[in-house]
């Protein structure tokens, strides 16, 4: 394979030329097995359209070969080219040791086409050729999970432990998390921790704390909800979907002040969130700190003016402390086609009444009225 190994060190070494001179002395006079292995190569570092002329001539030469017919399939469905795809791959014989493989294609081109029935179809055929093939099952688990058929998921995948594999790709997938993500999609979630926690075991990834989190907290075991968000917040602290989360675990667990400390954790990794500081200021106004609150609830309006949650509650604030100015200002700042909420309207006609503009009072009033 001399010609090959040359190339492929031309390509290592950016010498563009004289891997064009090497791939053509492949494809003039290499034999079969030196040009497959420099396709399977190029094909491997994104050379799309060099291991599809390798193939095509490998397929001129063998034009039944239904490893190849699989192999140029791949290539062309990377380049989006799904008819020729679909063209070779229906190509392969039912005899052909190629043809499992071939129907697994099948079924991810047609369902990257939205065509679900078929893929269906494709991916049973294979079942029925492999009954016992732990890959098809993994397949299975995947189709039927995508389309939210999540016992169905969780049975294939279950076949695919059943057979002694518990993760693929090198351990990159987990088929423990794969269950637990279908049983917490289809509400069991006191089912679905174990496996997270087994999944955990193999492989301590953030994805799969936050996942065991979400789902014990969803679960209302805010205990272990709040060990694994605080493991996740360890490993990486500027995830910052954690935060929210476990400040709710911290409030359901009745720990008030640790949940105004997650967020305010939290505001540090993401300084331009609003519903971080709109949830800090409902807890600090509920542990008592006014002060604190009114000052969250302003920074969220800061970082969206027209924020009405948090309007709305910087409102009953700046009632309680008789700042009236204060309120007309903010209603001022609100673009009027998008205030719908009539509370707002209610409270503005307290702070003109209050300040003495009851023609304003009034008018607002009268809004207000036909929904209290």
């Amino acid at each position: 394979m001399e010609n090959a190994e040359q190339m492929l060190h031309a390509l290592e070494h950016e010498d563009m030329e004289q891997a064009r001179n090497f791939f053509d002395a492949v494809v003039a006079g290499d034999s079969p097995e030196e040009q497959f292995f420099l396709a399977e190569q190029l094909f491997s570092l994104g050379f799309l359209d060099e291991a599809e002329d390798l193939y095509e001539l490998l397929l001129a030469a063998f034009p039944n070969e239904g490893e190849l017919l699989v192999r140029i399939a791949e290539v062309v469905i990377e380049k989006d080219d799904l008819d020729s795809a679909s063209d070779y791959l229906e190509k392969v014989r039912k005899t052909d040791e190629a043809y499992l493989e071939s129907l697994m294609v099948l079924a991810d081109l047609y369902q990257m086409q939205g065509l679900f029935e078929v893929t269906e179809q494709k991916l049973l055929e294979a079942k029925e050729l492999a009954p016992n093939e732990p890959i098809v099952d993994f397949a299975l688990g995947e189709y039927y999970l995508s389309q939210a058929r999540f016992a169905s998921a969780v049975q294939s995948y279950q076949a695919v432990l059943d057979a002694g594999v518990n993760n693929l790709q090198e351990g990159t997938i987990s088929v423990y998390e794969r269950i637990a993500e279908a049983l917490s999609a289809s509400g069991a979630f006191e089912n679905a921790i174990p496996y997270y926690e087994k999944a955990l075991e193999q492989n301590e990834s953030l994805d799969t704390l936050f996942g065991l989190g979400l789902t014990a907290f969803q679960a209302k075991e805010y205990t272990t909800s709040i060990h694994a968000f605080n493991h996740l917040k360890e490993h990486d602290p500027s995830y910052t979907t954690l935060y929210p989360y476990l400040a709710n675990s911290y409030e359901e667990n009745g720990q008030e002040e640790e949940a105004l400390k997650v967020l305010e954790e939290g505001l540090k990794q993401d300084e331009f969130n609003k519903e971080l500081f709109f949830s800090a200021g409902k807890l600090a106004k509920q542990l008592g700190r006014t002060a604190d609150a009114e000052n969250f609830f302003r920074q969220a309006l800061v970082l969206d003016p027209e924020y009405i949650d948090a309007v709305l509650e910087l409102n009953k604030l700046l009632l309680q402390k008789e700042d009236y100015e204060g309120l007309i200002e903010i209603f001022e700042a609100l673009s009027e086609d998008l205030v719908t909420e009539p509370q707002i309207f209610w409270d503005l006609s307290v702070a003109y009444q209050e300040t003495e503009q009851y023609n304003k009072a009034k008018e607002n009033f009268e809004t207000a009225y036909p929904h209290f």
